[in-house]
């Protein structure tokens, strides 16, 4: 029995080429698009299902001129930059991609202490108004990702390789301070790709004490004997 085609593979059909689409579930805002074997197959977040026919149009072109290498229209970027960053689907997100992912485990330091350092960022950056994201060490000591902010589960995880003695509290008070701002400054959405490290963004983490000094410290990181 033939497959019967879903709205959004009817509505891709106008696309112009062989498209098997679908929404499908993923744990963040994000589409693919992949060939094979002639055939192209195209996945949107499910986030998006009640989406307008023109912003599911303009991610379907959107993908297409990055799966042939073409330059993105700037009217679709547009089209979809401005419902990607709309308060409806932001707060669809917020409510249902948490519920997607498992917890974050909680791991206690031996050398630093998490809360202390959100403590002393938020009373000299923040004037005491930023409400505390879940805290934890991750489980390995990454020496790439030092931090990461997870919007999703508002946790901040930062790399156990800083629970050292050897790691200044100034710098994983730096580390702290770049992942708190992720929080404030969220995410913005160009094209399909989601940018964090804004211009207001880089402004702000300029503003940390010593700025220069603590960028200069985490290019040494890797050579600690940690």
């Amino acid at each position: 029995m033939k497959k019967a085609h879903s709205p959004l593979q009817t509505l891709y059909a106008s696309l112009g080429e062989d498209i098997d689409a679908e929404f499908y579930p993923y744990t963040s805002l994000k589409h693919t698009i992949r060939k094979r074997h002639g055939k192209i197959f195209v996945r949107i977040s499910d986030l998006l299902v009640d989406a307008p026919p023109d912003v599911l149009l303009a991610i379907g072109r959107i993908l297409l001129a990055k799966l042939n290498k073409k330059r993105v229209s700037k009217k679709d970027r547009q089209m979809y930059e401005k419902y990607c960053n709309s308060d409806e689907l932001q707060h669809k997100v917020s409510q249902i991609l948490p519920r997607r992912k498992r917890p974050v485990p909680i791991i206690s330091g031996k050398h630093h202490n998490l809360h202390d350092s959100f403590h002393r960022v938020n009373t000299t950056y923040f004037n005491s108004t930023m409400e505390k994201p879940l805290l934890t060490w991750s489980s390995r000591k990454a020496k790439r990702t030092l931090g990461k902010y997870d919007p999703q589960r508002d946790a901040v995880i930062i790399s156990r390789m800083l629970d050292s003695p050897v790691i200044p509290e100034a710098f994983l008070d730096f580390i702290m301070y770049h992942e708190l701002l992720h929080k404030k400054h969220g995410i913005v959405c160009k094209g399909t790709r989601h940018k964090i490290h804004t211009r207001a963004f880089k402004k702000d983490e300029q503003k940390f004490a010593e700025y220069e000094k603590m960028k200069a410290f985490l290019h040494t990181i890797s050579d600690l004997k940690i």
